[in-house]
């Protein structure tokens, strides 16, 4: 039952964007069909612009991220190739497949401007982890993680 959850969360993540079998000789291959049973996800990046890792800030800060491979739009609809993105800040980065959490960890990048915010960040080292999700907030793999500290 696990794996028939696995498989059809992959189809259905293939499906939300645009992804096609992976045909390399170290997927799982169906011999009798010669097709791939393996899912991936195009290769989305997303990036922090600004801040920097290892920056030192003061709070507010302004977020500047980029996202490439993607069409950036608001949440709310789950359309191919576009998704929006969120902040994680101390915490991981959510597992693809999974739904980005809401609450104060969480900074939500769904509605316009779509590559800035600015944060609250109490004192201390911070971790930021920027992730692309799809209209409906299921997480994707694509992350960019970075350490600012807050004085």
């Amino acid at each position: 039952m696990h794996m028939l959850l696995r498989l059809a969360l992959a189809i259905a993540l293939g499906a939300l964007f645009g992804c096609s079998a992976d045909t390399d000789s170290d997927t799982d291959d169906d011999t009798s069909t010669g097709t791939s049973t393996e899912v991936t996800e195009p290769d989305f990046s997303v990036a922090f612009e600004s801040p920097s890792d290892g920056d030192t800030v003061s709070s507010p800060v302004l977020l500047e991220v980029s996202a490439e491979r993607v069409t950036l739009e608001p949440a709310g609809e789950v359309n191919e190739g576009a998704g929006h993105l969120h902040v994680a800040i101390d915490e991981d980065c959510v597992e693809a497949g999974q739904t980005i959490p809401t609450g104060d960890s969480y900074v939500h990048f769904g509605a316009e401007p779509l590559t800035e915010r600015t944060i609250e960040l109490e004192p201390g080292e911070r971790t930021l982890c920027l992730q692309l999700s799809n209209g409906v907030h299921v997480a994707t793999a694509a992350t960019d993680t970075i350490t600012v500290n807050v004085k």
